[in-house]
């Protein structure tokens, strides 16, 4: 399976929301890294390593900055990675085995694996404490996880199919989008690790992710063709934003405050604040 990097040769300033790619984007390369589908994609802000994971062959394939690839098998069908840059961690969700890969990046070997719920999919980890998220769908829940001790310190009920997470690295909050009939984001406050607040948003809510300085949260809305704003102080929504059709991933960059959302018409709409 062939994973492309691509680079943008400007930026755009001109409109609310752009239904295309920034500027004029160039292919900068083109690299094998396993079977897919490639379900997921991370970069280690530290290194500028990529980390990729690959459904059919259980692998997850690093690209360094430099180009070098390399590969290791992790646990059946791979879907989330998340990487704590501080601790040179890499963290893998795998699915048909309900499980988590743990990565040691430095030796690039799985030094443990930890049970959690059924078929988990998401995977977020908070940089300054170290906690662990996974989402599982199946379950409908979303495992803490401890990562010094390597074990699962709460099991919490979030709503149908939990996917798409965001953490707040100012509050510690945790943001998830759940994907089942009268889907929501649920809030869990980091400290009674309940849910607290419970947000509608638009139809199959699918992607989330925090612009923590512009206190944000942006979160897509699979069947209707937009992104929901979310106020973190006040956690309301502030914004209804259209995007292209099944709008899917969303990042944000934190510096200049530009949502990318990816859709399955093959656009990429880009939000800007």
């Amino acid at each position: 399976m062939l994973f492309t990097v691509a680079a943008c040769g400007q930026s755009r300033s001109d409109s609310t929301v752009d239904d295309a790619p920034l500027g004029t984007p160039t292919v900068t390369a083109t690299v094998n890294v396993g079977e897919g589908p490639l379900l997921d994609v991370t970069v280690d802000p530290s290194t500028g390593t990529a980390y990729v994971t690959s459904s059919r062959d259980d692998l997850l394939s690093m690209i360094d900055a430099d180009g070098g690839i390399s590969a290791i098998e992790v646990g059946r069908a791979p879907a989330g990675v998340a990487v704590d840059p501080s601790t040179h961690t890499a963290y893998v969700t795998s699915l048909a085995e309900g499980a988590v890969s743990v990565i040691d990046i430095g030796s690039r070997t799985v030094t443990a694996t930890i049970p959690v719920g059924a078929v988990p999919q998401g995977i977020e980890v908070d940089p300054s404490t170290h906690t662990l998220y996974v989402a599982n769908v199946e379950d409908g829940s979303v495992s803490v996880i401890d990562t010094g001790t390597r074990t699962v310190s709460a099991t919490v009920e979030v709503g149908d199919r939990p996917g798409g997470m965001g953490v707040d690295p100012s509050t510690h909050a945790l943001y998830v989008a759940t994907t089942g009939p009268g889907g929501a984001v649920s809030v869990i406050d980091p400290e009674t690790l309940t849910v607290t607040d419970t947000l509608q948003v638009g139809k199959q809510p699918y992607g989330a992710t925090v612009d923590p300085s512009a206190r944000t949260v942006y979160v897509t809305n699979l069947d209707d063709r937009s992104v929901s704003v979310i106020d973190t102080e006040t956690r309301t929504v502030t914004d209804t934003v259209p995007v292209g059709s099944g709008p899917q991933g969303v990042a944000v960059d934190p510096t200049s405050h530009t949502a990318y959302v990816v859709n399955l018409d093959d656009s990429v709409s880009v939000i800007e604040r």
